[in-house]
């Protein structure tokens, strides 16, 4: 398993510049061409030190046409699973999920109190020729 950063020409923390500024970020992930593979971890986004991310939601971009199933799980350092479980990749494009109430950070997000990544993790079972794009994005506060 690796991890792999998909967050070249991002910096954590833009583009807030002062306390609760409400903004959203956005990155697309192109599992093809990234290389990835089952289990590997893909950060997908950068988080701030005094930011909230309040959600996270996946848009399929281009489905996967694994033979069994693709999933994927929305996470971070803490939690690899805490912003979405359950993400089909299969789903057909402009398919949008987000975290739901049985994830660990609906409730209320999470509090970042030092910089981390929102990551993805992919797992494709079957024959794969595409392993599909996805589209992550985050609803943030700058808190602190």
């Amino acid at each position: 398993m690796a991890t792999i950063s998909a967050i070249s020409g991002y910096e954590a923390g833009v583009p807030f510049r002062t306390s609760g500024a409400l903004f959203v970020l956005e990155n697309e992930i192109d599992f093809d061409s990234l290389n990835v593979e089952s289990g590997d971890v893909v950060q997908a986004l950068p988080v701030g030190e005094g930011m909230r991310v309040l959600l996270v939601e996946t848009e399929i971009v281009t489905p996967s046409d694994a033979a069994t199933s693709a999933t994927a799980i929305i996470g971070d350092g803490d939690d690899d699973d805490g912003f979405d479980a359950d993400v089909d990749l299969k789903a057909e494009a402009g398919t949008i999920a987000c975290t739901g109430s049985a994830d660990a950070y609906a409730v209320s997000g999470k509090r970042y109190t030092s910089d981390d990544t929102i990551d993805v993790t992919p797992t494709w079972s079957g024959t794969t020729t595409t392993k599909g794009k996805i589209k992550v994005r985050a609803v943030v506060v700058k808190v602190a």
